[in-house]
């Protein structure tokens, strides 16, 4: 069982009293987020609606009294792992706990944040479906944002915690992060490693050399053969790479358009071709 707590500061919160609509859409947000997350550890797929939330995949998520003398309230997570598709051959790989880390590194990233560096690992491995995981993502965006519904009415600040762990903070911040996306048609190109690639949904996380992190990218219905085949090596490479190995084997270049948040992060690369080198690419 997990407890993730739910607290809202600032503004009227700290006077123990929210806007009843805004507050009540807020949690509506993180249980569907949650429900989401955790339906797919028990049925190995991304739903956006019909959930069973009768804790038939394994999991029953039930909203608790709230801690006394504050206004917090608590989602109690009961998982039943042997009723999970997702789960048997990953747990033991994760030092603390999975349905946790998982929930994290989705809302994580949801907020333009990173992902537990487990979770990473297990992506670039193929242990988990990295293109799973960034359907996840895509799926409780109009949940998150419904989840700041309380941000500047209410409350500045949503904290979800568990146990001594802070999940993730939602904030102004992240709350235009969420509602605000810019498809930006200029063509780019750059030099990027494949940490990880669905065949089945094109979806995967590029290695940034110029950020020092993995992002979200999709290869796009305009990419070849041969783009396919570049991602798929470069995957291949940065996977097969030894500890203390730089990943130069792995880079391709890659002419891509972006999805961007408003402060000009990239949420997406939309990947048109792939190649070894550039100069290929032209």
């Amino acid at each position: 069982m997990d407890n993730l707590i739910v607290s809202f500061q600032g503004d009227l919160a700290d006077e123990h009293r929210l806007p009843a609509y805004a507050a009540s859409q807020s949690l509506y947000g993180i249980s569907r987020s949650l429900l989401i997350v955790t339906n797919y550890l028990g049925e190995g797929r991304v739903r956006h609606r019909k959930f069973d939330d009768t804790g038939a995949h394994g999991f029953e998520i039930n909203l608790i009294a709230s801690q006394p003398g504050s206004f917090q309230f608590i989602f109690e997570i009961l998982a039943d792992p042997a009723m999970q598709t997702i789960g048997h051959g990953v747990a033991g790989k994760v030092a603390g706990d999975l349905t946790m880390a998982l929930i994290k590194s989705v809302f994580r990233r949801c907020v333009g944040g990173k992902a537990e560096p487990e979770i990473e690992k297990l992506e670039e491995a193929g242990t988990l479906n990295s293109g799973d995981i960034g359907a996840l993502v895509e799926a409780i965006e109009p949940a998150m944002k419904s989840a700041h519904s309380s941000i500047n009415h209410g409350a500045t600040t949503i904290i979800l915690i568990n146990g001594h762990d802070n999940i993730v903070n939602l904030d102004a911040s992240t709350k235009t992060y969420v509602h605000s996306s810019k498809r930006i048609n200029t063509l780019n190109e750059k030099v990027v490693s494949i940490a990880s690639y669905n065949a089945n949904s094109r979806y995967g996380r590029a290695y940034d050399y110029d950020q020092g992190m993995t992002v979200p990218f999709e290869l796009t219905g305009d990419a070849d053969r041969t783009s396919l085949r570049a991602v798929m090596k470069s995957m291949s490479d940065y996977a097969l790479r030894l500890p203390g190995d730089d990943s130069h084997n792995s880079q391709i270049a890659v002419r891509y358009t972006t999805t961007v948040a408003p402060d000009g992060r990239v949420k997406k690369m939309h990947i048109l071709k792939a190649r070894q080198e550039l100069l290929n690419l032209k």
